[in-house]
Formats: C-alpha cells, structure tokens, sequence
C-alpha cells in the first residue's frame, strides 16, 4: 500500500486530496526538492531543505506552519512505505488568501528511475532555459521541461538537453550536465541557468579530491559534442555515464573518470545518507 504525508500526517495515498483551488494546481505557485533515500535515510537531507526554504523565499512565500515538521513527515513516511531505496519529494504549494486555504506540504515517494543500459541524449531547440533567480529553485511548474522531454523521446532519447538563450548548455529536464576533456572536469555555471544541484556539488568536490581541475560554465554544444566523456548527476540517478549525445557516441561509458567519480559518489552516498 502507498503512503503519503499531506500537510501533517501520514495517509492513504489514494486518499490524498488537495483542492481544486490550490494556487499549485492552477497556477503552478510553488516548489519542491526531490531527496535520495538510501539503506532507509535520506542522503543530505538538510542541504534540501535548505535549498527549498530559500526557493520559498526566491518566490516571495512564507514558509507553511507544516514544513516545521516535514524532517518528522519524512522520517514518518518513509518507515510507513518501507522505503529502502528510492525518492522522496516534498512539494510546497502557495497559499491562496481569496479562498483562504494556507497553501499544501505533501511528501510522497517512489522508486528509483529506470536508467537504460545506454543512456542517449538530445539537445532540443523547443524551449530555452534561462539564467537568474528562479533558476536557482525548483518550481513545481515543469511545463518547459514536460515540452523538451517529449521532444527527447520522440527521437528515442532518454533525457533532453537545455540551452540557455545564449546557446549554452545549462542541463537536462532534471538532472546536471558534466563533460571530461582532456582530463578537465567542466559543468555549466549557475550564472548560465543551471540549478546547483546537490549531487552535482558532491561530484565537484570528488572531482577536486581526485586531482582533477573543475571548471564551470562555457559548455558550448561543440564542447559538448567533442568531450571524451558526458555524464549526468542527479538525486534519482547518482552519477550516471552517457553513451550518446544526437550522432555522437561515447564509448565505453561511463568512461574512466566517470567511473572512478561513480564509485566514489557510492562512498558518499553510503556514508551520508542519515537522518
């Protein structure tokens, strides 16, 4: 039976209601952090909520009375499903002061995505990703990303790739981008449009760890097309190698420094994850 935790208790995920007036259901007024639980615990749970009260503040919100207790929700939650391994989403909607509701915190979870033995990629020219603030949150309105991951999927492409107006690379639908050339580790900048994920700054670090020069921003498309390696980071998907990019293979993936971040991400992963 699935659970969920809607604004301070655990239910019935089939008995889960929120109302049709809620300003995240008309309008999309809100955000939502997605958080990796491993062996039963969520892996750096507080730079999370960190980050979703600072996207409460980016959206000019007040933070609901029931996030005070959403560590407690989590932790609710997860022991109800029986989660061992997979995500936890908490989502924040605003609150509507014309029909006086005080806006939802919902947590809910599912298993870890499907990943397929070789991952492709495809750079969309549908929608374009751009810089600023709101860069910065996770709002839970996704129609940009919903439009440029069909347009992936149509051409068989597991995840879409977004640029920003300026035609660099900023990341997938939902997920940090990572290209190695010649031994340089390079990500696009946060001033470019893409979010500083938390997986993404674990990677980051390793990657300095490891001796290895870590550069952001200036992920042109030709940079992306000509790197030794591609690889994605994101809470569903660790560290994960890319096997093509539009005509473009990479072969093997993941690749070497991919592989050696990988397995040292699991460390990590393994280590942090606690409540």
């Amino acid at each position: 039976m699935a659970f969920a935790w809607l604004d301070g208790k655990v239910v019935k995920e089939a008995e889960a209601r929120v109302s049709i007036l809620d300003r995240g259901f008309l309008y999309g007024d809100g955000c939502f952090e997605t958080i990796r639980i491993h062996g039963g615990a969520p892996f750096r749970l507080d730079a999370h909520l960190r980050r979703l009260r600072e996207g409460l503040r980016t959206l000019g919100l007040e933070a609901p009375a029931a996030l005070a207790d959403v560590r407690r929700g989590t932790k609710d939650l997860v022991g109800a499903a029986s989660l061992a391994e997979g995500l936890v989403r908490i989502t924040v909607t605003a609150p509507h002061p014309e029909a006086v509701l005080a806006g939802t915190v919902a947590i809910t979870t599912r298993g870890l995505p499907p990943v397929p033995d070789r991952v492709s990629l495809r750079i969309v020219q549908g929608v374009r990703r751009a810089s600023g603030p709101l860069s910065q949150c996770k709002p839970i309105s996704r129609v940009m990303e919903a439009v440029a991951h069909r347009e992936a999927r149509r051409e068989g492409a597991f995840d879409a790739i977004l640029l920003n107006p300026q035609g660099l690379v900023v990341e997938t639908t939902a997920r940090n981008v990572f290209v190695v050339s010649g031994g340089v580790v390079r990500t696009p900048a946060a001033s470019e449009g893409a979010l500083e994920g938390v997986t993404r700054s674990v990677v980051m670090d390793l990657a300095r760890h490891q001796g290895l020069e870590v550069r952001e921003g200036g992920v042109t498309t030709e940079v992306l097309l000509k790197a030794d390696e591609v690889f994605l980071t994101g809470s569903g998907v660790g560290v994960l190698g890319v096997s093509r990019v539009h005509a473009r293979s990479f072969d093997p993936a993941p690749g070497s420094v991919t592989a050696r971040l990988a397995a040292a991400y699991a460390k990590v992963l393994d280590r942090e994850s606690t409540w």
